[in-house]
């Protein structure tokens, strides 16, 4: 590896990365969240938090991690997320996925949406990380949630929400060849209409080896009687390996919070 900069006290590690300064190094931030997060805690058994992602909203299920390279059906919930040749629809046009191939390599395509029609990846994922709108019309933005579906089993994998233009998702999978170095995580907390009573969330930083089980790496927790937050830095980072899933979890004292989070990370081929 060769330095920039000869003289290291002007060096600056972090702006270097994010210039595309080494080959062999990137930085990945992933971001999340769940506007309404329901209580993931029962008398009779602990789960380990609602995942942090558009497809969590009021009770709905969990991200699924991948066991398959599949073929997803992109769609959208509104007709005018769609390229209908004249251009009038005022919706997303086009959209770009993000996600891993059956090597566990990352790969990327762009696709022509077609309103609320399934339009199929040219290629498979064991998972998609990321999806974001690169052309629209009048609006600017998804007038429809668009969603990545999986062939073989229906698994809703990733979720643009509506007007979002951008998944909101705090996954992410170690590409192979690769090992990711977590600088730090982060979590916020808004209360929704709940009146004059404090809230908290108890947050569980997860990973999961490639064939392995969750297991928890980190936990934080936020309250609020407004809005709050939490970072939290590792030094020295956090090391991921090749393969391993890592995601954000909140676990809500009581339904209907808001809940946002995320993690910076920087990935270096071997």
């Amino acid at each position: 590896m060769v330095f920039p900069y000869s003289n290291l006290t002007r060096y600056d590690f972090g702006l270097d990365v994010a210039r595309g300064e080494f080959s062999k190094i990137i930085s990945v931030n992933i971001f999340g969240r769940n506007p309404d997060a329901d209580a993931a805690l029962s008398s009779t058994a602990v789960n380990l938090g609602r995942s942090l992602w558009d497809g969590g909203i009021a009770g709905a299920t969990n991200w699924v991690a991948p066991t398959t390279a599949r073929i997803h059906q992109i769609t959208s919930s509104s007709a005018n997320d769609d390229t209908d040749g004249g251009g009038t629809n005022a919706g997303a046009r086009t959209i770009r996925v993000f996600g891993l191939d059956s090597a566990y390599a990352r790969q990327q395509e762009d696709i022509t949406l077609n309103g609320t029609g399934d339009v199929p990846t040219a290629s498979t994922y064991t998972m998609i990380y990321r999806m974001e709108v690169l052309t629209a019309g009048s609006t600017s933005w998804n007038e429809g949630a668009i969603t990545a579906t999986a062939d073989t089993d229906n698994t809703v994998t990733a979720k643009i929400t509506i007007g979002f233009n951008r998944t909101l998702m705090a996954i992410y999978m170690v590409p192979t060849g690769e090992k990711a170095y977590m600088t730090g995580y982060y979590a916020s907390i808004q209360k929704q209409g709940l009146g004059s009573t404090a809230r908290f969330a108890d947050i569980f930083l997860m990973s999961k080896e490639n064939g392995g089980v969750w297991r928890i790496c980190n936990s934080s927790n936020v309250s609020q009687e407004g809005t709050s937050s939490a970072p939290y830095l590792f030094q020295p980072p956090r090391v991921f390996q090749a393969g391993e899933l890592i995601e954000l979890r909140a676990n809500p004292s009581a339904d209907g919070l808001d809940i946002s989070g995320g993690f910076d990370l920087i990935c270096v081929a071997d």
